[in-house]
């Protein structure tokens, strides 16, 4: 088996909560845009794509409402956020 394996980095930076809020909430909006439409493009009901879809929705929401709560808590208390945001990326040939 070959792969080839890469590191990207996505975000990177020091930000107020506001431009943390735009950066983090919108990266988890796109994410769970592009599962609801696997959810409404599946041909089957019981289409494993479908459930998986459905679990990372749950999942994002999850992640949506800790960084909100991280988001207000540093606007409240006068921080600022650091972010380092790395995404790994896998090629695999079966």
């Amino acid at each position: 088996m070959n792969y080839i394996y890469n590191n990207i980095k996505l975000v990177e930076g020091i930000y107020s909560p506001v431009n943390s809020a735009d950066v983090l909430l919108s990266l988890i909006a796109d994410k769970m845009k592009f599962h609801n439409l696997q959810i409404l493009n599946a041909k089957h009901e019981n289409d494993p794509k479908i459930v998986h879809a459905k679990m990372r929705i749950e999942d994002l929401k999850a992640s949506r409402k800790l960084i909100t709560e991280l988001i207000i808590k540093a606007r409240d208390e006068g921080y600022y956020m650091k972010i380092d945001g790395i995404i790994n990326i896998e090629m695999i040939k079966k």
